[in-house]
């Protein structure tokens, strides 16, 4: 993270408000950048698709299709990515930077492969299968696409190391533009050929970043398998990975195939039309918010963090490295306030202008009031979020896990009981399991501060 933190300082430099912007934007196409964009261009293709004449029933499929292979890609990609983040800062931090590539490699293919096997018995064990012997192109899009994005997600990982934010962006547009442009044409073919236009897109992103990280770092071997030795690893990090990302996704996966809630869009596919539109908006309303926490985190939290155990190392007199953790201690009370304080401000504007975004959009008043438990939801997701990464830095691997299963498990259990409860409780499952979540990873955070020069040089 130190070239993110660099960067970001020298954008912050000028005490100008366009330096300020230039820093949020960076962090911004840090933190949510791929989702954001993402999501907007399989909107936008839909929109030039049914503008050219497609039927606004294959758009609704073909972004069905879409969110259900970022679902399983994220949740199948979710052991690997903490767990191989975590590798390569060890190996940038014993100075071993020819290992990254090699292992890259490994943990992709890896990765691409679990996607393949996951699509292809997805298809024999469903009734997608069926949907082959009409659709073979929209069967065979749908496979080789959840490979690539589940591969897409180990690249994600590395695209933080990289300073060249303008080239990483130009990748995202360019593939994802020739998918937009490409939608109204390939809409012609119905279902099918938004899906092949979808994958060659998502297939120029791929390469266009794959051959940039070739091109970023040498190695003297292709590929190798050290990232899954257990004596360089921490397998907790691929529980929280695999939790948080159930996590984040259990909530919708049980409002889609829930009888009351749910209904069949095309094959094994279902949709929730109660669920499915507040929450994406909720998400939304937080990619300000995911800026300005990654911008605070790798700037000013980092920079206090990198002070006090700096001191510890080098030997600073005890009166001083007591000074130094006090700051530390604030610095992480001040970020997660700050995160707490202007997420809040989006959300209150939020508020006062729902009816007439929802006006705008064409959308129903009648989902407001789950609009608005959700954005309550997705806000405190994102001070999870942040406690999650403060656990991080001070290597609170457990804590972590703690925090992620609860956020999991209470997720599942209280979005059922939410569909249960009736109407006037959907979307208090997906609050609830954040705010224990949340008072969870609390307290574990300030148990750790208020012992942090115990922890330290105690614990060794």
């Amino acid at each position: 993270m130190a070239g993110i933190s660099f960067e970001l300082k020298r954008a912050l430099k000028g005490k100008k408000i366009t330096n300020l912007l230039l820093a949020f934007t960076y962090s911004t196409s840090l933190s949510a950048g791929p989702w954001i964009i993402s999501i907007l261009s399989i909107i936008f293709a839909g929109i030039t698709a049914e503008r050219a004449g497609v039927p606004h029933e294959i758009i609704r499929k073909y972004q069905i299709v879409i969110t259900y292979i970022t679902a399983f890609s994220l949740i199948l990609s979710g052991p690997f990515q903490l767990l191989f983040t975590r590798y390569i800062a060890d190996r940038l931090f014993e100075k071993k930077e020819e290992k990254l590539l090699s292992n890259f490699t490994g943990v992709l293919l890896l990765n691409l492969l679990i996607g393949f096997i996951f699509g292809v018995c997805f298809t024999l064990l469903t009734s997608l299968k069926d949907i082959f012997n009409n659709a073979p192109f929209f069967v065979i899009s749908f496979i080789f696409s959840l490979s690539l994005m589940t591969g897409f997600w180990i690249i994600n990982t590395l695209l933080t190391s990289f300073k060249s934010y303008k080239y990483i962006l130009f990748s995202f547009i360019t593939g994802f533009g020739i998918m937009i442009l490409s939608a109204p044409y390939a809409g012609r073919f119905g279902l099918s050929g938004l899906m092949v236009s979808f994958f060659i897109g998502l297939s120029i992103v791929f390469i266009l970043l794959i051959g940039y990280i070739f091109y970023q770092y040498d190695t003297d071997r292709l590929i190798e398998f050290e990232f899954l030795n257990k004596e360089k690893i921490f397998i907790s990090l691929s529980f929280v990975g695999l939790f948080y990302n159930i996590a984040i996704w259990a909530d919708k996966f049980i409002f889609w195939f829930s009888p009351t809630t749910g209904e069949n869009v095309i094959g094994p596919f279902n949709a929730s039309i109660v669920y499915d539109i507040p929450i994406f908006l909720a998400y939304l309303v937080i990619s300000p918010g995911m800026g300005i926490f990654f911008l605070k985190l790798e700037t000013e939290f980092a920079e206090y963090y990198d002070r006090y155990y700096s001191a510890v190392r080098e030997g600073e007199t005890l009166d001083r490295i007591y000074e130094l953790g006090i700051e530390l201690v604030n610095a992480v009370r001040t970020l997660i306030q700050e995160v707490l304080r202007i997420q809040a401000i989006a959300v209150i504007i939020i508020f006062l202008m729902e009816f007439i975004i929802f006006k705008f959009l064409h959308y129903s008043p009648l989902y407001l009031p789950l609009f608005n438990i959700l954005l309550l939801g997705t806000y405190l997701q994102l001070v999870v979020m942040t406690i999650i990464a403060v656990q991080f830095y001070f290597d609170l691997r457990n804590y972590a896990l703690y925090t992620t299963l609860t956020f999991a498990l209470f997720n599942i259990v209280l979005t059922i009981l939410s569909i249960y409860a009736g109407p006037f409780f959907y979307g208090y499952g997906f609050f609830g399991s954040l705010v224990i979540s949340f008072l969870v990873g609390i307290f574990l955070i300030r148990r750790f501060l208020s012992e942090i020069h115990y922890r330290t040089f105690m614990l060794i």
